[in-house]
């Protein structure tokens, strides 16, 4: 018998209540291979995880559900899942994909329905059409966005 993912989400809210952790995704296969991904405000260490997974497991019965649990912090390099993570990189460098483009810049804020990007971009200017960098604004509508992504940068270049 599978367990309910609504089961595992209702423990998932009650162990963070009152902490910036929260919940990225959440997968259980027909086999009862359980999968946690969680996400904070500040970070999401090991120690944070043992804790989730021993809570959860702890408030499932084994008898009743054979089980696998595996509890992980969200990678740096995977795309925003759910919009808290938009909300927790503002100020912070992304990629933002649309079908039209791609935007490099950094996320200077969130409402549910858009994102706003500050973005440089080589434009050419006239009368002689020269090559100069800009720097834009743009809004970029949820519905639009293909993929958004951190920037990972290392002694200030991004890889």
């Amino acid at each position: 018998m599978a367990i309910a993912k609504e089961k595992i989400t209702e423990l998932v809210e009650k162990y963070t209540e009152g902490t910036d952790m929260f919940l990225v995704s959440l997968t259980i296969s027909a086999a009862n291979v359980i999968m946690v991904e969680m996400d904070a405000d500040s970070s999401v260490d090991i120690d944070a995880c043992v804790d989730l997974s021993n809570y959860i497991e702890s408030n499932l019965d084994r008898d009743k559900e054979d089980f696998e649990l595996t509890v992980s912090s969200v990678s740096l390099s995977e795309p925003f899942k759910v919009y808290r993570q938009y909300v927790k990189n503002v100020g912070k460098m992304v990629t933002v994909t649309t079908e039209a483009r791609k935007y490099v810049g950094e996320l200077l804020a969130v409402t549910e329905e858009l994102v706003t990007v500050k973005h440089k971009e080589i434009v050419k200017v006239p009368p002689k059409n020269k090559k100069k960098e800009m720097e834009f604004t743009t809004e970029i509508p949820f519905s639009d966005i293909q993929k958004t992504e951190c920037v990972i940068m290392f002694k200030n270049k991004i890889i």
